[in-house]
């Protein structure tokens, strides 16, 4: 279930982008018009696509927080720095943009039809003004800052010990946790050589298949051990032989989820 409400999210995104990027466009290339018709139309073409940008947003959103829920993602930083960080984006673009093209929304519609209460060099220093590119700026930078957080997760300070949320196992067994499809929350295993070892593997990412196999290196070319795939939010314990030296383990299919397994 947690993918779809990721899907969900990512429609959301997809229509924002689409949506303003019309608007986007429509801005900046008010910088190069001088024609109060075409202006207008360009400005109500923008106006236009704000409703379906509205939309987009709450889809974002609502896929946004059940997935939060669905990927235990809630006790991390980056989800609330990326929370706050939108929210900072729509208020410091609404600020810069709204008086900018209110005004000139305005003045355009009164030179086309034919007013003389502003002059045409009054016009043009509007549509030369630096404020389409500081509504970019701010639009392009912010939503890159927001897809590092996506992508990184970085724990920005707190939500960074993840293991508390594993159940712990038994003093003869060992154990890797899951809880999302980035990374394993233990990325190494020491066991004892030559001897069979039980791993304890819970899938705390719900409704995601995971598993734990081990390979004799990272080529993933040899496995010694492949563990059974389960859905979260699952338990299992593998009984995995006796091995000596180190070897590479991971998730069969998030091979991005990986660590280091070494007897001694």
């Amino acid at each position: 279930m947690h993918r779809w409400w990721v899907l969900l999210h990512i429609a959301g995104a997809f229509g924002f982008l689409m949506a303003h990027g019309v608007s986007a466009y429509a801005v900046l290339r008010l910088r190069k018009e001088r024609d109060p018709v075409r202006v207008s139309q360009l400005l109500e073409m923008s106006s236009g696509s704000i409703g379906v940008m509205w939309n987009a947003i709450g889809l974002l959103l609502i896929g946004g927080v059940v997935a939060g829920f669905t990927g235990h993602f809630w006790g991390q930083g980056w989800i609330w720095a990326a929370i706050v960080l939108l929210l900072a984006i729509t208020v410091a673009m609404y600020a810069v943009a709204t008086p900018w093209v209110k005004r000139l929304r305005t003045v355009a519609a009164a030179m086309a039809e034919g007013s003389r209460a502003v002059s045409q060099e009054q016009f043009e220093d509007i549509l030369r003004s630096k404020r389409p590119h500081s509504i970019a700026a701010i639009g392009f930078v912010g939503l890159l800052a927001i897809l590092y957080l996506m992508v990184f997760k970085p724990t920005l300070g707190f939500g960074g010990d993840l293991a508390a949320e594993c159940p712990q196992p038994s003093p003869n067994a060992v154990a890797v946790c899951a809880v999302d499809e980035q990374r394993f929350v233990q990325d190494r295993i020491d066991v004892a050589p030559n001897t069979p070892f039980d791993l304890v593997f819970a899938n705390l990412d719900e409704g995601v298949q995971h598993n734990v196999a081990i390979y004799v290196d990272d080529s993933a070319e040899e496995a010694v051990f492949v563990g059974e795939l389960i859905t979260g939010s699952t338990t299992i314990t593998y009984h995995v032989p006796p091995l000596i030296g180190e070897y590479f383990f991971r998730c069969d299919v998030h091979p991005q989820m990986n660590g280091t397994l070494e007897t001694g």
